[in-house]
C-alpha cells in the first residue's frame, strides 16, 4: 500500500515557462524510518530517477537534510527520491542495505506515478549513505538495479573505519564512526566468530565487486576527509581486478577537509549532474507492475512494542524433584530464549541461602553452562545455586541485562518453597561483565532489599572506564574488545550531546547508584588483570562513603574473572565471605 503523508506543490520558473514541482512523503515499508520523500515534475517523457541516501554514521541523519539537493536534481531533470533507512540501533547489518534495496524497488514499482523511468535509476549517498549507494551498485548484479552510484565520502569498508581508529589518537569523528560500525554489526570484529565476521565482510563493498556486472561509480573524498579516499581506491582496485572498465569507476579527491554533504559545492553538484546524465545507460526493466492506482491519504501509525517481559507463572517449566539427591535442571524466568537459568539443588528440611551466578563474556558471549562445575561446588556446600543467562548486548542494550538479573532473582524468590530456600538470603556471584551486572543489582534502589551480598570477580564496574582504557594507544586486544562491547552495551558512541545515549552510559557505571542500604561486596582482581582493580577501588570507596561494607582483594598473577578461582585460597575466601553475609 502506498501511504501519502505530506504533499506540496512548488511553482518553479525556467526561462519563460512555469512548471509545477511536486513534493510528497511516502512509506516504502512498515517501520517508522522506512519513509521516502519524492520531488518530481509532470512530464510527457519519463524522467530518470535518482535515489538519495543520507549519511549520519548509521545512527542519525534524515532524508529531510537533503531537501535542497533533492530539489536541485529535480529542477535539472530527475525524479528524485530521498529515503530514510533503519539506523544501526534499529537493525543490524544488512538491515540498512535491505532498506536501500527496498526503497529502490519501491521507486521502480511506482515510477509511473511520478513520471519517472523505472529503467533509469541512479543513487547518490553520503558517508553511511554512500556505503549503501555502493552496496546497491555492487550487491548481486548491481548494474541490473541501478544505472550509476555517486558516493560522497562513502564508508565502503566499515572494517577499515574500525581499524583506522584503534586508539585515542584518532579524531572524535573517526572514533564515532568506529563505534557505530560495532553497533551496526552487533559485534567486535572477531574472525573466530564466523557469524560476526560474515556480517563485517558482507558490509565491505569490495567483497561484492564483480566488475562488468556492477554499476558505474563516481566516488568523492577530500584530502583531509574523516573517511579517507583509500575506502574508494580499494573498491576501485577490486572492481578493476574483476574486469570493470576503468572509465566506469572514478575516485576523485578534492582539496580541504570536508566530508559527506559539505563536499557538495555548486561546482561538484554540476559535475555530478553531468556524470549522471552521461551514465543513464539503462538497467534491466523491473517485473510487471500492478496498474497505476491513486495514492493513499492516510499514514499508517508506527507499531509500538511493550518492552516489559512478563515473568512466567510459578508452575511454568517446573519439573519433579529427585528426592534426596542433588538435581540440576533448567527453567525459564521470562519469555525470551535467553531468560533461562540452571538450578542446582537438593530437597532439604531447613531453608538455605541461594547463590545466583552471573556469567561474564563481555556482555556478548558465554553461557550459564560454563559455570556448572562452580555451581556444583557451592551446591555441595549448602547453597541452592542458580546460574542464569541474560539478554546479550547483541540483542538488547543496557539496562536489559540488569533487568534480566532482577527478574531472575524475583523468579527464584517466587519459587522459594520449590527449592527450599530462604528468599531473604540471596547472594550473588558475578564474573567480569557478569560482575558488573551483579554489582548493579546490589546497588539498584536499596540493594539489600533484593540480595544480602555480592561477590564479583574482575567486575567491569565502569563500562565507560573500559571504553576509555581501550581507546588508549597500546591497548591490548582484550581491552579493545571490551571497549567495543561496552559501546554495544550502550548501543551508541559515548557523547553527552545525545541525552538518551549518555544516560545509558552513566546508568551502567555501578558507583553512580551507590546509596545507604546497598548490598555489601567482595571484589577480586589480579595484579595484571586487563580489567584493572581501579574499577573496584572506585566502587569500594563510594560504598564505604555510604557506610556500606566493601572488601577489595587483589591477588597475584594476571588471571581474569573465572581464572581467579584457580588461585590458591580464593574459593575458600569467597565461601567464608558468603557464609558470613548470608545469615
Amino acid at each position: 500500500m502506498v501511504l501519502l503523508l505530506i504533499a506540496v506543490v512548488a511553482v518553479v520558473t525556467s526561462g519563460s515557462h512555469a512548471a509545477n514541482r511536486h513534493e510528497a512523503t511516502y512509506s516504502y515499508g512498515t517501520q517508522v524510518r522506512q519513509g521516502i520523500d519524492a520531488y518530481w515534475y509532470d512530464a510527457d517523457t519519463p524522467h530518470p530517477a535518482l535515489l538519495i541516501l543520507h549519511g549520519g554514521y548509521y545512527d542519525s541523519g534524515s532524508k529531510s537534510d537533503w531537501t535542497s539537493t533533492a530539489r536541485y536534481f529535480a529542477d535539472h531533470g530527475f525524479a528524485v527520491f530521498a529515503a530514510d533507512y533503519r539506523y544501526d540501533t534499529d537493525a543490524e547489518w544488512p538491515g540498512p542495505r535491505d532498506d536501500a534495496i527496498a526503497a529502490a524497488g519501491w521507486i521502480k514499482d511506482h515510477a509511473e506515478q511520478f513520471d519517472a523511468d523505472p529503467t533509469h535509476l541512479a543513487v547518490l549517498g553520503s558517508q553511511a549513505g554512500g556505503q549503501l549507494a555502493t552496496a546497491l551498485a555492487t550487491y548481486g548484479a548491481g548494474r541490473t538495479r541501478v544505472d550509476a552510484a555517486v558516493g560522497l565520502s562513502p564508508i565502503n569498508s566499515p572494517y577499515r573505519a574500525w581499524t583506522q581508529a584503534p586508539t585515542g589518537s584518532a579524531t572524535a569523528a573517526q572514533r564515532k564512526i568506529r563505534d557505530e560500525t560495532v553497533v551496526l554489526n552487533r559485534c567486535y570484529p572477531d574472525k573466530t566468530d564466523t557469524t560476526c565476521w560474515r556480517r563485517w565482510t558482507d558490509s565491505i563493498a569490495g567483497q561484492h565487486a564483480s566488475g562488468a556486472d556492477d554499476a558505474p561509480m563516481y566516488l568523492i573524498h577530500s584530502t583531509g576527509d574523516t573517511i579517507p579516499a583509500v575506502h574508494s581506491t580499494d573498491l576501485r582496485a577490486a572492481e578493476l581486478a574483476r574486469g570493470m572498465d576503468p572509465a566506469d569507476i572514478t575516485v576523485q579527491t578534492l582539496g580541504g577537509s570536508g566530508s559527506g554533504g559539505p563536499l557538495l559545492t555548486a561546482a561538484v553538484k554540476a559535475r555530478i549532474l553531468i556524470w549522471l546524465r552521461d551514465r543513464a545507460q539503462g538497467i534491466a526493466p523491473p517485473a510487471p507492475r500492478t496498474p497505476r492506482r491513486a495514492l493513499g491519504t492516510a499514514a499508517q501509525a508506527p507499531v509500538h512494542h511493550d518492552d516489559h517481559v512478563p515473568v512466567p507463572p510459578a508452575t511454568e517449566g517446573l519439573r519433579a524433584l529427585t528426592a534426596g539427591t542433588l538435581t540440576a535442571d533448567t527453567f525459564p524466568y521470562g519469555t525470551d530464549p535467553k531468560q533461562q537459568l540452571d538450578a542446582y539443588y537438593a530437597p532439604t528440611t531447613a531453608r538455605r541461602p541461594a547463590l545466583v551466578i552471573i556469567h561474564g563474556g563481555y556482555w556478548y558471549e558465554d553461557d550459564k553452562s560454563s559455570w556448572a562445575s562452580t555451581a556444583l561446588w557451592y551446591a555441595e556446600r549448602g547453597y541452592a545455586v542458580f546460574s542464569i543467562n541474560y539478554r546479550l548486548n547483541t540483542t538488547a542494550v543496557w539496562p536489559a541485562q540488569r533487568d534480566d538479573a532482577l527478574s531472575a532473582i524475583s523468579w527464584i524468590k517466587g519459587h522459594a518453597t520449590t527449592f527450599d530456600i530462604d528468599p531473604d538470603r540471596v547472594m550473588l556471584l558475578g564474573s567480569s561483565a557478569g560482575g558488573q551486572i551483579a554489582a548493579s543489582v546490589g546497588t539498584y534502589g536499596t540493594g539489600t532489599s533484593r540480595v544480602r551480598g555480592v561477590v564479583a570477580l574482575s567486575p567491569v564496574a565502569s563500562p565507560y572506564r573500559s571504553y576509555k582504557d581501550g581507546d588508549k594507544a597500546g591497548a591490548t586486544a582484550s581491552e579493545r574488545k571490551l571497549r567495543d562491547n561496552s559501546t554495544l552495551l550502550a548501543g551508541c558512541h559515548p557523547t553527552t550531546a545525545d541525552a538518551a545515549c549518555w544516560s545509558r552510559w552513566t546508568d551502567s557505571v555501578v558507583k553512580n547508584h551507590v546509596s545507604r542500604g546497598d548490598a555489601p561486596m567482595f571484589l577480586l582482581h589480579s595484579k595484571g588483570d586487563f580489567v584493572p582493580s581501579t574499577h573496584s577501588a572506585d566502587l569500594c570507596a563510594a560504598l564505604k562513603d555510604k557506610k556500606v561494607g566493601c572488601t577489595l582483594d587483589v591477588v597475584g598473577g594476571d588471571g581474569h574473572a573465572g581464572a581467579l578461582l584457580k588461585t590458591a585460597g580464593v574459593h575458600a575466601k569467597i565461601l567464608t565471605w558468603l557464609q558470613t553475609h548470608d545469615r
